[in-house]
């Protein structure tokens, strides 16, 4: 493997493990083959590792996280409920901030930013639809990653799964040209259940997925840990 790429994998582990084993584990990495498999093993241990602790090995905590840990035992209702709505929230003002400028640069005679593109304007809308269509997965990754690691009780994660998962089912973005003439068109946001999909509201069934998928990483990796005792 490539030292530079296996160092970046190795800082992918915390601190205290690097102490113990980054060296000797670096030097393997280097040694073996660089293939996808490979990183993409190295990159699932560390999330195992940061997830869950190999025990005996000293883990001090910067007294920012152990301030984090204290909000989360004390107003679980915020960080698990309000945190990640007003962070969602956030990034879907920035997906439709890059929807609307795009609008401007490249469809400025448009009356709509939902038309066939080219070129430049691939690349740039592509990044607002991945923010977009990524956020309430990656909130949600989060949210099960903390609960994960500090062992905390699910109510209020749970919770605030469900209201992300609803969010992300529900929520549909709008263009509209303004009426003045030569005004600037208009980017908004609404939520709506949608169509029935099989007799389900297809936002209800888009929440059901993004839900499902949230889960996702705390099942592998629970898999993963019932593999290592049993052997």
């Amino acid at each position: 493997m490539n030292p530079a790429l296996a160092r970046l994998l190795i800082r992918l582990y915390p601190r205290y493990w690097r102490a113990r084993y980054g060296e000797e584990f670096e030097a393997l990495l280097q040694a073996g083959a660089g293939d996808l498999r490979t990183s993409a093993n190295v990159i699932w241990s560390a999330l195992c590792e940061r997830v869950s602790p190999t025990p005996g090995l000293k883990t001090d905590q910067d007294p920012r996280s152990l301030q984090f840990q204290a909000w989360c035992a004390r107003a679980p209702w915020v960080m698990f409920g309000l945190a990640p709505l007003f962070l969602l929230a956030g990034v879907y003002f920035v997906a439709c901030l890059i929807l609307w400028s795009g609008w401007r640069i490249f469809l400025p005679g448009s009356n709509t930013p939902f038309v066939r593109i080219d070129g430049y304007a691939i690349f740039y809308f592509g990044v607002g639809r991945l923010v977009y269509y990524a956020a309430p997965l990656l909130i949600g990754w989060g949210i099960v990653l903390i609960v994960a690691h500090q062992k905390l009780k699910a109510v209020w994660p749970t919770a605030g799964l469900v209201l992300i998962a609803l969010i992300g089912g529900t929520a549909h973005v709008h263009a509209s040209r303004s009426v003045v003439p030569g005004g600037l068109g208009q980017i908004s946001m609404g939520f709506a259940l949608g169509t029935s999909v099989q007799g389900i509201p297809s936002g209800l069934f888009h929440g059901l997925v993004i839900l499902s998928l949230t889960g996702l990483p705390y099942h592998l990796w629970r898999l993963q840990k019932l593999h290592s005792l049993s052997a």
